[in-house]
């Protein structure tokens, strides 16, 4: 069953919980470490017609995918999404087109306005950030 997020529309339904319920959510400038596959037209458990598009998992193992939460280095949809988590918390998420690629699309293999679906874990996060005076005042002008 799908948990629809109220203010943005991101669908997730939550598959493994985090390893210790107990553990921090990353903060926006925090890095992180995800492992992921993304599909188009639907989870593959749920129609013949999901196309995978992309996955961190590959035929030689997992290569995590790192970035900087909640400061726009990835779809809006998963800086949302993975502020929320916690270490090894896995979601599917079904992500519109606004919080995703939009109706430009990417990369040649996503269409504009996809609906996006994710399985997503947050394997990681590292030490909290410590931010000067000019990303403190960008994360104030930029919120999510």
């Amino acid at each position: 069953m799908f948990t629809r997020r109220r203010t943005r529309g991101i669908k997730y339904q939550v598959t493994a919980p985090p390893t210790d319920s107990d553990s921090p959510s990353p903060v926006r400038g925090q890095k992180v470490k995800t492992k992921y596959t993304l599909w188009l037209n639907g989870f593959p458990e749920d129609t013949p017609s999901a196309q995978k598009i992309d996955s961190s998992k590959g035929p030689f193992g997992d290569k995590p995918f790192e970035f900087f939460a909640g400061v726009s280095q990835v779809i809006k949809g998963w800086d949302l999404t993975i502020l929320d988590m916690k270490v090894g918390e896995e979601r599917k998420l079904v992500i519109p087109a606004v919080l995703g690629y939009g109706e430009k699309g990417a990369g040649g293999q996503i269409p504009g306005g996809s609906t996006l679906y994710f399985k997503v874990e947050l394997a990681e996060i590292g030490p909290a950030p410590s931010l000067n005076a000019d990303q403190k005042k960008w994360l104030e002008d930029n919120p999510l």
